[in-house]
């Protein structure tokens, strides 16, 4: 029979736990809004709720286990269990503060390795946590741990190019060859970076297709990032005249031919000097090289081809000759045979 004072100091119990529990709830809710000291914000991240249902958890069962037992049973199992899943629970959130920590997030730079290390840590802590709870409950998971195993290597031998490129992405997140919106040159193409999966990467190309490669080809392959470690790209043109072409005019042809163009398109940079450097004498000609810088990835093709159609306006003003192929054969000693 329940005695009316078990009842009250019980029933007290229950309602201090319960007004406990809620005063640091709502304290963790109001200092992880305000508060900004990262380690400060760690603690209370990773502790904060937990403590407060570990408070409710302890209030409840010593409440009805001690002095109300006769309302309700509470087997000390399912407290132990209820224990573990709160120790888990703080290990979880524990590793989630410390990914924030390390790899932290905002709009204007997505965190890359974050995602895929929480999600990594999500399925070890509770697939982890799910076997020590129901080893408190006293549920033989011997059967269970077997079928994992068997249903593990069925998925991992069917789905063999699915798991490589999810490893792939895995390889991508942690490396950081490129970003969303990036200039690559992969898998023989040249494009924009639009999307980065969890199995593939979507790039268009420059005739505007959609191109999705998965993600262990890019792993394996070499990259080239066009827009790192800066936005615009540098271009070299080769470029050859005829022989008894005047060297210094050809360089001031070349650099008045690039001056037009910054004048007249968006095309070119000024981020890196423009270079005329005389290379070689060829078989047929007097060989230079351009340096120019383009402004953006996207405009590649187009500063080639704004600087060449001016170089070849300008040569023909001035009569500066680009030469093709020659080959001279002469014949020694060849009879007189007479016609």
């Amino acid at each position: 029979m329940l005695e009316l004072d078990e009842l009250f100091m019980g029933g007290g119990i229950l309602l201090i736990g319960i007004s406990a529990s809620v005063i640091v709830g709502i304290a963790t809710h109001f200092l992880l809004r305000y508060l900004h000291h990262k380690s400060a914000r760690f603690l209370v991240n990773a502790f904060g709720y937990p403590i407060a249902g570990f408070i409710l958890a302890t209030t409840i069962y010593i409440a009805f286990d001690t002095y109300m037992p006769d309302l309700l049973k509470i087997n000390t199992r399912y407290y132990d269990a209820l224990l573990v899943f709160l120790c888990i629970w703080t290990v979880y959130r524990i590793g989630m503060s410390t990914v924030d920590h390390f790899y932290p997030s905002d709009h204007h730079e997505p965190s890359r390795a974050g995602p895929i290390l929480k999600f990594t840590l999500r399925v070890i802590i509770w697939g982890f946590g799910v076997m020590m709870i129901l080893n408190t409950l006293n549920i033989n998971i011997t059967p269970l741990l077997a079928g994992a195993g068997i249903a593990g290597i069925a998925v991992a031998l069917a789905a063999q190019d699915v798991l490589g490129n999810i490893f792939g992405g895995v390889v991508l997140y942690m490396d950081t060859p490129f970003r969303v919106g990036d200039w690559v040159k992969v898998s023989g193409q040249f494009g924009e970076v639009l999307q980065i999966g969890p199995r593939s990467t979507r790039i268009k190309t420059l005739d505007s297709q959609l191109m999705t490669i998965p993600n262990s080809k890019i792993a394996g392959d070499a990259v080239i990032n066009f827009s790192a470690p800066q936005e615009y790209m540098l271009i070299r043109l080769k470029i050859g005249v005829a022989y008894g072409s005047d060297v210094e005019l050809v360089k001031k042809t070349m650099k008045d031919a690039v001056d037009n163009v910054f004048a007249k398109t968006p095309y070119l940079s000024h981020d890196e000097p423009v270079e005329t450097n005389f290379l070689s004498f060829g078989d047929s000609s007097l060989n230079f090289e351009l340096v120019i810088c383009a402004g953006k990835p996207l405009y590649y093709y187009a500063a080639i081809d704004a600087v060449n159609s001016e170089i070849d306006r300008l040569f023909r003003e001035r009569n500066i000759s680009i030469p093709f192929p020659q080959r001279e054969v002469r014949i020694l000693n060849m009879p007189d045979k007479g016609l």
